[in-house]
């Protein structure tokens, strides 16, 4: 179910979203699709699993790594890494794991107007 609901609306990513064609971010971002950012969402494990999934501020977590693109929908998530994971691991995993991974187009958008 996530497959269909966590996803790009247009996988291509062929046009940059409105809000990058503003002067004040065109040409900075124009190969932008979105943002990543990554959370711990607190979790209860079994006691011998606690020493991987307690993260750096002291409590037990799973770290979430999640992207949303410029209209705050989400794209893509990976759930499930335990806490003691630093959040680049999840990320580079993500890349070559997952072929869905929102990627930028490899062409020039520089066509768009300023």
């Amino acid at each position: 179910m996530a497959g269909d609901y966590i996803r790009p609306i247009d996988s291509t990513f062929s046009e940059p979203h409105p809000v990058l064609t503003k002067t004040k971010f065109w040409p900075h971002f124009q190969h932008a699709i979105g943002a990543i950012d990554g959370t711990h969402i607190k979790v209860i494990v079994p006691k011998e699993l606690e020493p991987q999934h307690r993260n750096r501020k002291g409590y037990t977590s799973e770290n979430v790594m999640a992207v949303c693109d410029f209209d705050m929908r989400f794209t893509f998530v990976v759930p499930g890494w335990p806490g003691s994971v630093h959040d680049t691991r999840v990320w580079s995993d993500a890349i070559v794991r997952y072929d869905h991974f929102p990627q930028p187009p490899t062409g020039n958008l520089s066509h768009v107007p300023i």
